[in-house]
């Protein structure tokens, strides 16, 4: 136990001074966040009354408001400084986007909120900029582990949600965590404005303007046609996003009685068992990988166990909580993955070209991905209004694309190596 505990230890403490402020303060976030996140689409359907198209026509909104931010985003943070303009949009953005949510009272509440959240995706970029900017390459997968098992905290505790659900019913109980979650962003936002400090990195830049205006993207782009690996993690960004489109529905398909046809609170127990598994991968599995190969494994097997973790949801019998609770388990080893795994092996690939073009490459990645997922939320709901199904099918299918996408772009890379 004390080596594993001393590796720990070893990691933090090799960390830049913001990935520590910002892990110490996002469980003000990831907690009550994760809680809103899955009563959301619950909300909408039985507190507001929209059909499953119509939930996914508003997140459609939300994907195409999160476009263009992102590469202001990096032109941004590149001009002004990362610190300055992460604290500005990101505290109005979800402030302000919460704070609708509390008084939502039809479909216009709500798409003015998916918009103010939507502006929030201008610091996306920015946020991975600060949090590994200032630490060394091998330790960055630390960095993005403990902040999956952080997000996941927030899953482990939805019983508490469930229990306020239970207890005021969906719409007075949505809103109360609604006002729990703006109640915990405001010290959150105070403790960051203190504390955290622009990177070294972020004061070159600005001093140099190489890559503050339109050159840095045309820089990056050329950078990412380049290189077979850059683009796949590209595209993996892309598809990996029809995943999070369609969880949208997984809330609704727990409760569905064309699904498994759980209740309202009962249902806030596959979250849980979904962090379980992706705080144990998060902790013990990510920290140790540092090369490329392993994060293409880490990635591979993720993908793998996605697939198994849908087909386990797609069967699973109704009111049958006990298969509901293991495909969440399972899908808690691909959420660990797919966020700490391909975030590492991306920034480290853009930091082993050029470490100036990582804000607007993250940028643009964020960019591409809301671009080509824009009519997924849509399709997602179309597909669940057929047949609650669908959706989670059509994520199996994208998890054997991305299968495949990694190990073509792996096999065409070390031929290219070897010549």
């Amino acid at each position: 136990m004390r080596p594993y505990s001393n590796r720990i230890g070893k990691n933090f403490r090799m960390w830049g001074r913001n990935a520590k402020v910002l892990m110490a303060t996002e469980p003000f976030w990831s907690i009550p966040m994760r809680w809103v996140f899955f009563y959301r689409p619950i909300f909408l359907s039985e507190a507001i009354g929209l059909s499953e198209v119509q939930i996914g026509l508003l997140s459609m909104v939300l994907n195409f408001f999160m476009i263009l931010p992102p590469l202001a985003g990096g032109y941004l943070a590149d001009r002004f400084g990362r610190k300055k303009v992460f604290m500005l949009f990101d505290s109005i953005g979800w402030l302000s986007s919460v704070a609708v949510w509390i008084v939502t009272k039809n479909v216009w509440y709500a798409l003015a909120a998916y918009i103010l959240e939507g502006t929030a995706s201008i610091v996306f970029s920015i946020w991975e900029c600060l949090m590994v900017e200032d630490t060394e390459s091998d330790y960055r997968a630390s960095i993005y582990g403990s902040f999956a098992a952080i997000f996941n905290l927030g899953a482990l505790a939805t019983p508490v949600a469930g229990y306020v659900i239970a207890i005021y019913g969906v719409d007075l109980g949505t809103r109360i965590l609604f006002t729990v979650a703006f109640a915990s962003l405001v010290p959150m936002y105070a403790i960051r404005q203190k504390y955290l400090q622009e990177t070294e990195l972020g004061y070159q830049i600005m001093e140099e303007r190489t890559f503050a205006g339109m050159r840095g993207y045309l820089a990056s782009f050329s950078m990412v046609r380049r290189n077979r690996i850059l683009a796949a993690l590209f595209a993996l960004s892309a598809i990996g996003n029809f995943y999070y489109a369609a969880t949208t529905y997984l809330p609704l398909y727990l409760i569905n009685e064309r699904g498994i046809g759980l209740s309202e609170d009962i249902a806030s127990l596959i979250p849980t068992a979904s962090s379980v598994s992706a705080l144990i991968i998060a902790l013990a599995i990510i920290p140790k990988l540092t090369s490329n190969s392993g994060y293409a494994k880490a990635l591979g097997s993720g993908y793998l166990t996605g697939c198994l973790g849908t087909l386990l949801l797609i069967y699973s019998p109704k009111g049958y909580l006990a298969s509901a609770l293991a495909s969440g388990f399972v899908l808690g080893i691909y959420n660990a993955v797919a966020f700490s795994v391909s975030r590492t092996f991306l920034t480290n690939q853009i930091e082993a070209i050029d470490s100036r073009a990582r804000a607007k490459t993250l940028s643009m990645t964020i960019t591409l991905s809301s671009l080509l997922n824009l009519p997924s939320p849509a399709i997602a709901g179309y597909l669940f209004s057929i047949d609650p199904r669908l959706p989670f099918v059509a994520v199996c299918v994208s998890f054997i694309f991305s299968m495949a996408i990694l190990f073509f772009a792996l096999k065409r890379d070390r031929s290219a190596n070897q010549n």
